[in-house]
């Protein structure tokens, strides 16, 4: 069994922005990096396809959880800090950006899967995101899965910020 986590947030920048930024591995260290910490590393980033075509990106990234932002429930099944390894996909164009994320946390029996999508709106752009959370442990699966999604829900705030922030540095400085 698996919680559904789903988030969209809209921004004033169109998918070409997006597509450029999606395209830039400092961008995703960036954007995970809610404590300013510095501690995200870019394992691999790997950039594909023609420049005047769709793009494709694959970005895998290390993450480490301080604790204190980790749900009890989780940090029970701990030996050691959290780390997310995240992998993300996309294909990018300046119509429609479309990605798979896969997240795990090695030692742990939690992972999550899903799409991720960047289109266009009148005023700008829209970043979906769309989850499935797994914690294989009996019993308490359904409330670890409940506690990891209200926990990336308070970091979504932050990570918002800083993807505004990123494209809005881009827009002054292009």
């Amino acid at each position: 069994m698996s919680t559904r986590l789903a988030l969209s947030r809209a921004y004033p920048y169109g998918v070409p922005a997006f597509a450029a930024a999606l395209a830039d591995p400092e961008f995703h260290r960036v954007k995970l990096d809610a404590d300013g910490s510095g501690r995200i590393e870019v394992l691999a980033f790997e950039r594909t396809g023609p420049p005047d075509g769709a793009e494709r990106v694959r970005v895998v990234l290390r993450q480490p959880i301080p604790p204190g932002q980790i749900p009890a429930m989780v940090e029970q099944l701990l030996s050691g800090v959290l780390v997310i390894e995240r992998t993300e996909e996309w294909t990018l164009t300046p119509a429609r950006c479309a990605g798979r994320a896969r997240v795990a946390v090695p030692g742990t029996p939690i992972s999550a899967d899903g799409t991720m999508s960047v289109v266009g709106e009148d005023a700008g752009s829209r970043l979906s995101v769309d989850l499935d959370i797994t914690a294989a442990v009996p019993l308490l699966g359904g409330g670890i899965e409940r506690a990891v999604v209200t926990g990336i829900r308070g970091l979504t705030g932050r990570e918002h910020d800083r993807i505004s922030r990123w494209l809005d540095d881009e827009e002054r400085a292009g």
